[in-house]
């Protein structure tokens, strides 16, 4: 599939790296990367040999790094509606609820995604592949919601978090829920401040305090992605899946209700006739052991 927004690079291990490539505008998302978006995940989760996701972003024309600025306010300054495309609530959406079976740990954790306006954010949320975003360069609005929908952030030294929605925009919330995964991911004061003071930060202070999950330096960034796509997508899938599933909705339960669907999702990998479990793993150990 061809795209003119983005780059879509398959990898033999089983991952794909998709880069938001509009570097004259920062990679902000028109209406044009919000559908091809939206096509490129569908493309992800829908092949078999894709096992991880990656998203990333072009550095600028003059070659500094850059995530995404979040949407293109000139498109909204000339009246082009960028969430109105034909298939953003229509056939596509409706193709999607059929990607993965209902009664598996990928149609479980498919199926508790919202059918929202801004479906490529909930998509990655409740994806059952895992997603890596790698962020160097300026992270805001748009672009740090995208970034917070992602499963694992990988920062850059040199990246730069804000949101500018308040600050920039004297609006409150963009279309993918700033608020909810930022006070989520650094808690409620934090998110607070972030927010309402719109003051960037860099891959340093949001790996202290819990917005990035690993801080790198900016040569080694998509470096440190593969890797740990390639690890992942070495992984038994269905673990992966129910590991996401259970910690997911662990965020959305009490915690004794965590703890029960934690075990009733094991029961469940047991029942499966495939499932060889700690039987097959104790073995190979004794193996080695002799």
């Amino acid at each position: 599939m061809d795209f003119e927004t983005l780059k879509y690079e398959k990898a033999d291990e089983g991952y794909v790296v998709i880069t938001l490539n509009r570097p004259e505008r920062l990679n902000a998302f028109s209406r044009k990367l919000n559908e091809e978006m939206g096509l490129a995940i569908h493309e992800a989760l829908q092949d078999d040999d894709v096992k991880c996701l990656i998203i990333t972003g072009s550095p600028r024309p003059d070659g500094r790094p850059c995530f995404s600025a979040g949407g293109d306010l000139k498109d909204d300054t000339l009246g082009i509606p960028r969430w109105d495309y034909p298939d953003h609530i229509g056939p596509l959406q409706r193709k999607e609820d059929q990607l993965f079976q209902a009664n598996t740990p990928a149609g479980r954790l498919w199926f508790k995604r919202p059918r929202l306006i801004a479906p490529k954010y909930t998509n990655l949320l409740w994806s059952p592949k895992v997603v890596i975003a790698a962020v160097d360069g300026v992270a805001t609005a748009g672009g740090l919601e995208l970034a917070l929908a992602c499963d694992i952030i990988i920062a850059s030294e040199t990246a730069q978090f804000t949101d500018s929605h308040v600050k920039n925009l004297k609006i409150a919330i963009g279309k993918g829920s700033v608020t909810t995964g930022l006070a989520r991911r650094v808690g409620y004061n934090k998110a607070l401040e972030l927010c309402l003071l719109g003051e960037f930060i860099d891959g340093n202070e949001a790996y202290r305090i819990g917005l990035a999950n690993r801080v790198t330096a900016p040569d080694k960034l998509m470096d440190e992605a593969r890797a740990m796509a390639t690890k992942i997508a070495g992984m038994r899938q269905e673990a992966v899946q129910v590991t996401k599933l259970a910690c997911r909705t662990a965020e959305d339960t009490n915690l004794n209700d965590s703890w029960t669907y934690a075990d009733e999702l094991l029961e469940c990998m047991k029942a499966d006739p495939g499932y060889q479990g700690l039987q097959s793993v104790t073995s190979e150990w004794a193996g080695r052991a002799r």
